[in-house]
């Protein structure tokens, strides 16, 4: 429901940089949850063709949706981050590979540690190229109250808030 609205506001909205801080916000809380329709697609949970930076990469195909592929960046980073953290990464916590499979616990880490850090740091270029200092501000306080409420009630969310913490410190650094 989040990307059909941010979508609506991308293509229907107006050009300033309030319409661009609801578009990005409301991707975020789109790509929070756009993860885990991989088991309502049957693709199996935890499928690498939502898992990863494939849906904020094609929302970059038409620049009108650039602040939709920013804020799927924030969200699905986020979803990511609070992935890395599950009961025990084996099964149905691991990242599954179109006609592959499963790839293990170790791959699966990997797989997450390098798309979260693609994810984000990817949404946070989009947004910068596309938007002032004002906009990005407001756009990134969006998407960090959507995150850390996300994060607040998510298995692992406490080690992956805190572990996102150090790292958005360390790069204002």
């Amino acid at each position: 429901m989040f990307l059909l609205i941010a979508i609506l506001l991308a293509f229907v909205g107006g050009n300033g940089p309030g319409w661009l801080v609801a578009i990005v916000v409301t991707a975020t809380a789109a790509g929070i949850t756009l993860p885990d329709l991989d088991s309502r697609l049957r693709l199996g949970h935890r499928s690498a063709l939502l898992h990863g930076i494939l849906p904020p990469a094609l929302a970059l195909l038409d620049q009108r949706t650039w602040g939709i592929a920013a804020g799927l960046g924030f969200g699905i980073g986020c979803h990511l981050v609070a992935d890395l953290f599950p009961g025990r990464m084996r099964g149905f916590a691991t990242i599954k590979l179109p006609l592959w499979g499963a790839i293990g616990a170790g791959w699966s880490y990997l797989w997450i540690i390098g798309n979260a850090a693609g994810t984000l740091l990817g949404g946070l270029v989009v947004l910068r190229r596309i938007a002032d200092g004002r906009a990005v501000a407001g756009a990134l306080a969006g998407a960090g109250i959507v995150g850390v409420a996300y994060l607040l009630r998510a298995e692992g969310g406490w080690r992956a808030l805190l572990m996102l913490a150090l790292l958005g410190w360390l790069a204002t650094r």
